[in-house]
């Protein structure tokens, strides 16, 4: 008997891939990201979000599989070390490498990045300009070219008052709402804008408009202080600190009064409760000088994952000591389950569609809880049908299921009681069907899949700073961002795959993320 799955290797291998063709592409639509090209794709924008609603959980499906397969073969002690080796060694030595070059690449980005002329007026406080832009003739309703925000959001974050004070006077409309019912209040609140709030509720914004969640501006007091002053930056917003953006939002707060949060209901009002107490200042100390917060503080980027895996191995070690392993029997339970942490979802408080992100050294409790369905679901597989299952062997039915519900996510997104079905529905009906196909096309043993899937885990844990640099590169070049993602996406994986064979596959590195490669070696 084979101790390897070939098709199951393959997946893994191109979902890591997907991660690389993801953070490629992300420079090409509106997204918290270091670099914004010049010739955006909303195209790309729809690739993001059809790959981020399954990508992930499937990674933790395929994770607790062989989690299981290595402890019924070696046992829990065995298990640990291989886990230890293969996941918290390498995250170590990612972070304390790759980890500063992608800081320093993106601190780069950031200070290289120029806003558009009328913007830059704005962020100067230069009131007078901005009047006479728009007595020119600039539209005070239009958007900028690489975001796609309204100009008085751009004035709003300025937070000069009569920076708002010209935008309104040009005929901007103080309560015009977003794609996701968004209103420039609900933006201001969110980053302390304190004058700006002031201005536009003096000029007749109205404080209790919700946005398609049903919150109200005053919501966007939850979201961490900590998080929106690490994301401004990523989203072409001047640079900001979290205790001033806290300090702010205390001014707020009395400005907008008892307008209320939500009209969601007890339900919504739970979700918003449990926000404010991840992001409270309980979990948050100083370091430095700076705040650094538990749940909020980014430190492990794209290496996220590798830190949850040490979760879920931990969790996973803890039920084999007390002997409640799942044995698959009602493994099919965790699907209807995984729409619990799902109801938690929408860090941003107005719209979601895939995964929270999680950064920080706690991660998130609802969204442990959301991968860990799909990783003892993965573990339980192994437990019940062992090396010879057939997960996913309806996919041609599954595919097409899987399509339907990515549209049917896009059509309703901001509707929370549609999203807590769909989301997950997506994310286990895609990854299903994508094991059945894998299956179908991958089954017989290949020296050059087991290749490229060792390879992909060298080749996600490097590619960011390859990444910024090829986008930097490319970031002002007069050609369609789907031509300039392609180059990227190819320069990328050449240059990992070339180090991946020259560099780390014959030496130490490669021992530690692949371990000897042996024809007895399991996956």
């Amino acid at each position: 008997m084979t101790n390897r799955r070939n098709d199951l290797d393959a997946l893994r291998g191109f979902a890591m891939a997907l991660g690389i063709a993801v953070h490629s592409g992300i420079a090409f639509y509106p997204a918290p990201w270091p670099v914004h090209d010049t010739r955006p794709s909303g195209l790309l924008g729809l690739f993001f979000l059809a790959i981020h609603g399954f990508r992930m959980p499937l990674f933790f499906l395929l994770s607790g599989y062989f989690t299981m397969l290595v402890y019924r073969r070696r046992g829990l002690g065995s298990l640990l070390r291989q886990r230890f080796a293969r996941i918290a060694v390498p995250l170590l030595l990612a972070m304390a490498t790759i980890g500063p070059l992608d800081g320093l690449l993106q601190r780069y980005a950031i200070r290289s990045s120029r806003p558009e002329p009328a913007v830059a007026d704005m962020f100067a406080g230069d009131a007078a300009a901005v009047r006479r832009r728009f007595g020119a003739g600039a539209d005070a309703e239009g958007r900028d070219a690489i975001f796609h925000q309204r100009m008085l959001m751009w004035a709003a974050c300025s937070n000069h008052a009569d920076v708002v004070s010209a935008v309104l006077d040009a005929g901007a409309n103080a309560n015009d709402q977003g794609a996701f019912g968004d209103t420039t209040l609900h933006t201001a609140v969110a980053y302390g804008c304190d004058e700006a709030v002031a201005t536009l509720l003096d000029r007749g914004a109205d404080p209790r408009i919700t946005n398609r969640l049903g919150r109200t501006p005053l919501a966007m007091t939850l979201l961490s202080p900590v998080v929106v002053a690490e994301f401004a930056p990523l989203l072409g917003l001047p640079p900001l600190e979290p205790n001033e953006v806290a300090l702010r939002r205390a001014r707020i707060r009395q400005l907008l009064g008892d307008t209320g949060m939500t009209v969601g209901g007890p339900l919504d009002r739970a979700v918003l409760a449990y926000w404010g107490a991840l992001g409270s200042d309980r979990f948050q100390f100083q370091l430095g000088g700076r705040p650094f917060h538990l749940f909020d503080t980014n430190i492990f980027d794209h290496l996220w994952f590798l830190w949850f895996l040490c979760w879920l191995v931990a969790a996973f070690a803890g039920l084999a000591m007390a002997n409640l392993l799942p044995t698959g029997r009602h493994r099919w339970w965790l699907v209807p389950l995984s729409i619990l942490p799902q109801l938690f979802m929408g860090q941003s408080l107005s719209w979601v569609l895939g995964p929270d992100p999680s950064f920080g050294v706690l991660p998130r409790p609802h969204l442990l809880v959301f991968y860990g369905c799909f990783y003892f679901f993965g573990a339980a597989t192994f437990a019940a049908e062992g090396m010879e299952t057939r997960l996913g062997d309806r996919w041609p039915l599954l595919l097409p299921a899987a399509a339907a519900l990515f549209i049917a996510v896009i059509a309703t997104i901001g509707s929370r009681p549609a999203n807590i079905v769909l989301q997950p529905a997506y994310a286990w009906t895609m990854s299903l069907a994508l094991i059945g196909l894998f299956h179908r096309c991958f089954a017989q043993p290949s020296t050059r899949i087991a290749w490229l899937a060792d390879a992909s885990y060298w080749m996600y844990l490097a590619h960011v700073p390859l990444t910024l640099a090829a986008q930097l590169t490319v970031r002002d070049w007069p050609l369609p961002g789907l031509v300039k993602f392609l180059l990227i996406l190819a320069a990328v994986t050449a240059v990992l795959l070339v180090s991946y064979a020259w560099c780390v596959r014959p030496t130490v590195i490669g021992r530690i993320l692949n371990g000897p490669r042996q024809p007895a070696q399991e996956a």
